[in-house]
C-alpha cells in the first residue's frame, strides 16, 4: 500500500470512492432520491474542479492506493480558519479495507504536512452528527467534538454536523505507525 499525492488524473477514482462512501456513510442521512442518483455526476464535478486551474493555494490532497487502485483519500486546506487551523474536508477510504489503520495513517500523514507547513498547528473537520461510526473513529484519534450546526445538505435537505477539533497533533501525527 502507498500513501501518496494526488494528482489530476485520480479526480475520476477519487469521486468514484467518494460517492460510493457517501452512499454508504449516509444512507438514511441524505436522500435516497440524491444518493442513488445525482451523487456520481456531483463528486465527480467536484473533483474535477479540485483538481483544476483554479485549486487553492492551500489544497493538500493524498491518496492510498494498492496496485494501482485507489483504497482511500484525505484532503485537507492548510490554514483554513485562523481559530481552528486545517480543515480536513474529505476522508474516506473504501469500505473493503476500513478496519486496517488506512484512515489513521492518512489523518497521519495530514498531521505530519501540517507540523511541516502549517502556521496553525491545529486541525478541524465537519461531520454530519447521524454518521455515529465516523464519529467513534475520529474520537478514538483524539478528536473532541467542538461545535454544532445545522446546515444545508448537498440534496438540499438540513442536517447537523458535528465539529471536530484537534488541539495536539503530535500524537495524532504518530498515528499508523508501528
Amino acid at each position: 500500500m502507498t500513501i501518496r499525492l494526488a494528482v489530476a488524473s485520480d479526480a475520476a477514482s477519487i469521486a468514484s470512492l467518494h460517492a460510493k462512501s457517501w452512499q454508504t456513510a449516509y444512507r438514511g442521512i441524505l436522500s435516497t432520491q440524491f444518493l442513488d442518483g445525482p451523487v456520481i455526476a456531483n463528486r465527480l464535478q467536484v473533483w474535477q474542479e479540485r483538481f483544476g486551474e483554479t485549486a487553492p493555494h492551500n489544497q493538500y490532497i493524498l491518496v492510498s492506493e494498492h496496485e494501482s487502485a485507489v483504497q482511500g483519500f484525505a484532503c485537507a486546506y492548510l490554514d483554513a480558519d485562523p481559530q481552528w487551523g486545517t480543515l480536513l474536508d474529505n476522508l474516506h477510504v473504501e469500505l473493503g479495507s476500513r478496519g486496517r489503520g488506512l484512515g489513521a495513517r492518512l489523518m497521519a500523514r495530514v498531521a505530519q504536512k501540517i507540523g511541516r507547513d502549517g502556521l496553525t498547528p491545529t486541525m478541524h473537520l465537519w461531520v454530519y452528527e447521524q454518521n455515529v461510526e465516523a464519529r467513534r473513529f475520529y474520537e478514538r484519534l483524539g478528536g473532541i467534538p467542538a461545535d454544532w450546526v445545522a446546515e444545508s445538505g448537498p440534496d438540499g435537505s438540513r442536517v447537523n454536523a458535528v465539529r471536530y477539533a484537534w488541539r495536539q497533533l503530535e500524537v495524532l501525527a504518530l498515528c499508523g505507525h508501528g
